[in-house]
């Protein structure tokens, strides 16, 4: 195979046709378990008895059982659905439950102090959420939610496993013009690299920034 024939797969098919697909699968992921972890880690903190249980037997199942499993689940049952919105559904289910966790922890670190001033000033609690909580949970939590997007990333390739057309899935129907398989996925290996050292990098940046606002704000 010539050099000209690897650009042409390397380029043309596993980033011209797999790479928008694994990206769509990385925002769509991103977008829904944000979404769900902000919204039940605010749930869970307010420590509501029977929804906390729930909420709680939730992140045990999902944490407890590997994504792949959780996808074939709902690919032998969710006969309607696309291979696309099945990998989405899977993934932000599982990395929900973790980012729920962050987000919770989050509220913990919170200073009791920050509800009592609120209350005093008789600020509805969605409000005092929203406004004046939340936003320091998110401050707080960036170092461990920027973990968990990562691991979110190296995730979506399991979507590959019920034929989703990402960038893995590309390489797989590679594989007979290829002598060597393991050349093949050493150029998927290399691009999830690159994006989850920049991830972590941007990661270590915005921990950094969290850090010094935090000291610049306990020294005014």
């Amino acid at each position: 195979m010539t050099l000209e024939d690897r650009y042409n797969i390397v380029i043309k098919t596993i980033l011209g046709q797999g790479m928008p697909m694994t990206l769509k699968l990385i925002f769509m992921s991103l977008f829904f378990s944000l979404l769900i972890g902000v919204v039940l880690g605010t749930i869970r903190s307010l420590k509501i008895p029977v929804v906390d249980q729930l909420l709680g037997i939730y992140a045990l199942i999902c944490r407890g059982i590997p994504t792949i499993m959780i996808l074939l689940f709902f690919y032998a049952y969710l006969t309607k659905g696309t291979q696309f919105w099945i990998s989405v559904l899977s993934i932000s289910l599982v990395e929900g439950a973790y980012m729920m966790e962050v987000v919770k922890g989050g509220f913990l670190s919170v200073d009791k102090g920050q509800w009592e001033a609120a209350k005093s000033l008789s600020l509805p609690m969605l409000v005092t959420i929203i406004r004046i909580i939340l936003p320091q949970v998110l401050l707080v939590t960036i170092p461990a939610l920027m973990g968990q997007i990562v691991m979110l990333v190296k995730g979506t390739s399991v979507a590959a496993t019920i034929g989703c057309m990402d960038i893995l899935r590309r390489a797989q129907l590679l594989l007979p013009k290829f002598s060597y398989p393991l050349e093949i996925y050493a150029y998927v290996l290399i691009i999830f690299f690159i994006m989850c050292h920049f991830l972590t990098w941007l990661g270590k940046k915005l921990e950094r920034t969290v850090v010094k606002r935090i000291m610049g704000d306990r020294h005014v």
